[in-house]
């Protein structure tokens, strides 16, 4: 198990970041959306609020459960980027830790219902800027280039 900690956790943390959250159906067909409600608990662990129960991220992470299908998050702000991969392990639709986040999800927006609490566990992370990115595929594959690099 990856636990986030440090930069991903501020990263997380930090309202002006973006955030996505990637799944896939039972066809295998993705389903992307940006969310802000994507954080972290205090055990490292991701949290995702469901406000819709007939969504078809909330499906999606149904089947990910049932058939152990990975889901992807990204985070970015400015440079800083970062990819995570992992499991949905279990949602909560009662007691104090929905309690605690259906709180938090009234204080954002009065009207806001909140369907599922959603515990990703990460399974690996991984920097996704351009700069590691393009580091990682030079390691990788070191003779694909672009011909102009050659003549100079």
């Amino acid at each position: 198990m990856t636990v986030i900690t440090g930069k991903v956790q501020a990263l997380l943390q930090d309202s002006e970041a973006v955030k996505a959250l990637a799944t896939v159906d039972q066809q295998g067909w993705p389903h992307v959306i940006m969310d802000h409600s994507l954080t972290a608990n205090d055990k490292g662990q991701l949290i995702y609020l469901e406000l819709i129960e007939t969504s078809q991220t909330n499906l999606n992470l149904v089947n990910s459960i049932w058939f152990k299908r990975k889901v992807a998050v990204r985070l970015s702000r400015g440079e800083e980027a970062y990819l995570i991969k992992g499991y949905p392990v279990y949602s909560i639709i009662c007691g104090p830790v929905f309690e605690h986040y259906y709180t938090l999800a009234r204080k954002i927006h009065p009207d806001f219902d909140l369907s599922t609490v959603w515990v990703i566990e990460p399974d690996e992370i991984i920097e996704d800027t351009y700069v590691a990115r393009k580091s990682k595929e030079r390691a990788e594959h070191p003779l694909v280039m672009h011909l102009d690099r050659l003549a100079k």
